[in-house]
């Protein structure tokens, strides 16, 4: 039994849980939870984390509270720091529906492989799944590169004594989109690898 389906169902579950943990993150103000955010605005003593769901506040290093999860978060309607993001409203629809899609994709990837015995059928499919899903999340962590920089840009510029930076959501968004490219890339290559092949034949029989 060859290991390049493994490998490829490997970063498949990898991308998976990089999702996973992207998505609930900064849900509520929990260890680990509200560590995972998109981008963290500083105003003074003060810092707002933006997530897909909510955002969440504090002072220092200290986490004090975190809004209600009502998606998908608009980032403007931050009623104590404006970052001129007013008009992104369906933008930031778009980016919570598409990393769903993103999500359910990469999901059903690994789900087919292991329900089909890692076939050369299903290899080719979840190569082309797995691809779709890493071009959703292209889109999706450009998208949310650009809003973020611009909004951090934007309160920097309004005359506050604010500053800012990417979190850890973002970068794991980024490392989903290269586990999907690599999935994709070790399913393509396992479709053409006579020595799984043989191995289904023999167990088929």
């Amino acid at each position: 039994m060859s290991l390049l389906p493994f490998i490829a169902t490997f970063f498949d579950f990898a991308a998976l849980v990089l999702q996973v943990f992207t998505i609930i993150g900064n849900t509520y103000n929990r260890p680990f939870l509200r560590d995972l955010y998109f981008a963290r605005l500083n105003v003074g003593n003060t810092f707002y984390d933006f997530g897909l769901w909510n955002y969440c506040s504090g002072q220092g290093n200290t986490v004090n509270q975190c809004t209600r999860p009502d998606p998908p978060f608009d980032w403007s309607t931050v009623s104590d720091v404006d970052i001129g993001l007013g008009n992104y409203s369906r933008v930031f629809l778009a980016v919570f529906i598409l990393y769903f899609i993103g999500l359910g994709l990469t999901f059903f990837a690994m789900l087919i492989t292991f329900m089909t015995g890692f076939r050369r059928g299903s290899d080719v499919l979840a190569s082309i799944v797995t691809f779709i899903a890493a071009i959703l999340m292209v889109v999706v962590w450009i998208i949310l590169m650009v809003v973020s920089l611009r909004g951090l840009n934007n309160a920097r510029n309004s005359g506050i004594d604010a500053d800012g930076h990417l979190g850890p959501s973002m970068w794991m968004t980024l490392g989903a989109m290269v586990a999907l490219l690599l999935s994709s890339f070790w399913y393509c290559i396992t479709c053409f690898f006579p020595g799984r092949r043989v191995w289904n034949a023999k167990a088929e029989a």
